[in-house]
């Protein structure tokens, strides 16, 4: 190999540390609506659903529910994928605690399994908070029952992120691995990149990937090939 010749570090996918404490949350116009519902517990309802594209927050909101939950109950909220519906709850254990996270519910597989879960959680006056990418009415759910439970639950949506939203989730998943980005860098991909957080997502975790590879901090021309990634 030339001496010219650059080195790379070989990355390894590491497990990031999400942030998922209340001080960690940006609230905003976006997610509002959400957080005031959370912070409304309890209430007359036994369920809702938060909905909104990947990375938006849901997961956060999720562990701020479960805040709430302990501070006014004392119980434990367990939050789950919705996969775990059909296996790892019965009657008794929902009776002692009746609180409940089921996120990416819109790959749900099992429609009669959720549909005891609601009756039982209703039956012990507990609430189960479902998270997912879509509304109900786009599950394609075909047990009529279900949808009529799911229907009468609150269904909030987080909205597509202005640039408020955009740089406090910017920086808080660039916090989330532990690195620190600067202040030029991140009003750069504020200016050149479109407001979703899946585009957010993909820029951090790829210069995050390149700037370990090439053991450079993330830059501005780093950010340049990035954002020409995404348009490739």
């Amino acid at each position: 190999m030339a001496m010219s010749e650059r080195f790379y570090q070989t990355v390894l996918n590491l497990p990031v540390r999400s942030l998922t404490e209340r001080e960690d949350f940006f609230v905003s116009e976006e997610n509002a609506e959400a957080v005031a519902f959370i912070d409304s517990f309890p209430n007359h309802f036994n369920g809702a659903v938060i909905f909104g594209e990947k990375g938006c927050g849901k997961t956060h909101l999720a562990h701020l529910f479960a805040e709430v939950v302990l501070n006014k109950t004392g119980k434990i909220t367990k939050i789950l994928s919705i996969s775990a519906v059909e296996t790892l709850f019965s009657p008794d254990s929902l009776e002692k605690n009746p609180y409940l996270v089921l996120e990416n519910a819109d790959r749900l597989t099992s429609e009669k399994s959720l549909f005891h879960l609601l009756n039982t959680i209703k039956s012990s006056n507990g609430f189960v908070l479902l998270t997912s990418e879509k509304p109900p009415v786009a599950w394609k759910i075909r047990l009529p029952d279900l949808y009529t439970r799911l229907k009468a639950f609150p269904c909030i949506e987080i909205k597509s992120p202005g640039e408020a939203l955009v740089q406090a989730v910017l920086i808080k998943q660039f916090s989330d691995r532990q690195i620190k980005v600067s202040p030029d860098v991140i009003a750069y991909i504020l200016k050149n990149t479109e407001r979703s957080f899946k585009s957010i997502s993909f820029i951090v975790s790829r210069s995050d990937q390149l700037s370990l590879e090439r053991k450079n901090a993330i830059t501005i021309p780093l950010i340049k090939q990035v954002l020409a990634e995404m348009k490739a």
